[in-house]
């Protein structure tokens, strides 16, 4: 199955057939089910992040013992991941020089 290019904005939650306005943060190539499963996780990002902020007006629990914030760390990253696997070589290099990068191997389908 063919491959079409779609443009992504990770902020927004979006993914395109169509390049429009400022919708280009990322570049990808990915056939329907690569791009349901894209889709699938950046939906995952905002409802996580729905989560970390309804749970942020808890002030006793700290950051690094939540699980709201690591699932939204989990699907950041996921979303990343992908979109770096599916990108072309623009979106690649750009990926690559993010901080996170090279916690990309940690990432597995499970959470």
């Amino acid at each position: 199955m063919d491959k079409q290019k779609f443009y992504v904005s990770v902020e927004r939650g979006e993914i395109s057939e169509y390049k429009a306005g400022n919708n280009d943060d990322f570049i990808i190539y990915g056939d329907p089910e690569e791009i349901i499963a894209l889709r699938e996780c950046l939906d995952s990002v905002q409802s996580a992040e729905l989560d970390t902020a309804l749970r942020a007006n808890v002030p006793f629990r700290e950051y690094h013992n939540d699980h709201e914030n690591d699932l939204y760390d989990y699907y950041f990253m996921k979303s990343y991941k992908m979109i770096y696997e599916l990108g072309d070589e623009t979106t690649k290099r750009h990926i690559e020089s993010m901080p996170f990068f090279q916690e990309f191997d940690k990432i597995t389908d499970e959470q």
